[in-house]
């Protein structure tokens, strides 16, 4: 029988000068069919377990978001998911508070009653009008 020497990818063990090996030669899930890790990916252990690199600014499944960033009250968390009361898009994600969908972004909205008409106590850019208290979820707003 011939012997086998130098690693083996696809067995578990991270044998140098492999960077990963998640047991199987399967592409795309962040450990090459070369035991090499995938751009936007990290791995550790043995077998190699592979997961996206927050914060890197590339929205690699399943990230909802990728801002390029860790940093939390954004709009995307250090989890790379969009948080509440914002919407995230695009490499690297930007994010938006959405003002009218009823739900407060915190940071970006003082208040959000579910529509942008001005004159009902919560401004079209979500913003408490003077001369008038806002609270809950969505936003009620009443004259003080």
């Amino acid at each position: 029988q011939p012997s086998v020497c130098g690693p083996v990818c696809g067995n578990g063990l991270v044998e140098s000068p492999e960077q990963c090996d998640d047991g199987g030669t399967t592409p795309g899930n962040g450990c090459s069919a070369t035991c090499t890790v995938e751009a936007h990916y990290s791995c550790i252990g043995e077998p190699s377990v592979c997961g996206p690199v927050c914060g890197d600014g590339v929205v690699t499944i399943p990230e909802v978001c990728d801002d390029g960033n860790t940093t939390p009250g954004d709009g995307c968390s250090a989890t790379c998911e969009n948080e509440h009361g914002f919407d995230c898009v695009g490499d690297p994600s930007v994010c938006v508070a959405h003002c009218g969908d009823g739900i407060i972004a915190p940071g970006a909205e003082q208040c959000d009653d579910g529509n942008t008409f001005p004159g009902d106590g919560c401004s079209f850019s979500c913003a408490v009008e003077g001369g008038y208290d806002c609270t809950g979820e969505p936003s009620t707003c009443a004259p003080h």
